[in-house]
């Protein structure tokens, strides 16, 4: 009989520990702090960086989803383009002048990239905007920037000029660079003539 009471003592001690264990493991769930959710932001747009200077690199790249990295820079802005016949009135631009925007594109490492003029545009005072002609050849500044997608392989740069139509009357406040891929632009300050 005694060794019954030790067995029914020791079975209920061990069915004890068990429950309590269990009670405590539970009760120690719902007694801690739950850890409150972070609530995702609506995406917003990056704060925007103050134009640079004509001759000021900006570096791109080194991050998902684009491997490459590299520089861009503007290297000199002239208006009007001398030598160069006034683009025609085809162009939407009425007593115009050429404006010539000559930049840099430097792929530092990583894999290939391409580059064109589609990328660059003129921004003036009002908001407007001035894209590029896509047009090449014949008096227009020389070196000419691709206006095709060319590629720049890691280690390697491209650079020219890019021709502009612009008024005679009106200069640009901005030089703006965009490339699709880019989520925000880059800016040049324009010098007063």
């Amino acid at each position: 009989m005694r060794s019954s009471n030790i067995t029914v003592g020791v079975c209920l001690l061990i069915c004890l520990t068990a429950c309590s264990e269990s009670a405590d493991s539970t009760d120690g769930a719902n007694r801690t702090t739950p850890t409150p959710k972070v609530a995702t932001p609506f995406p917003t747009r990056p704060t925007p960086v103050a134009p640079l200077q004509i001759g000021q690199e900006a570096t791109w790249g080194g991050g998902a989803p684009d491997p490459a990295s590299g520089t861009t820079v503007v290297l000199s802005y002239e208006q009007p383009v001398k030598g160069a016949r006034p683009p025609g009135d085809g162009l939407g631009v009425n007593d115009g002048v050429w404006a010539a925007v000559e930049v840099k594109v430097c792929n530092k490492q990583g894999p290939d990239i391409s580059s064109d003029q589609q990328p660059w545009s003129l921004a003036f005072a009002d908001g407007t905007r001035t894209q590029t002609t896509g047009l090449n050849g014949g008096d227009l500044p020389k070196p000419e920037y691709p206006t095709l997608p060319t590629v720049v392989k890691a280690g390697d740069c491209l650079r020219g000029k890019i021709p502009f139509p612009v008024s005679k009357e009106r200069r640009p406040t901005k030089i703006v660079y965009q490339p699709a891929s880019a989520t925000t632009s880059t800016e040049w300050t324009v010098p007063p003539s």
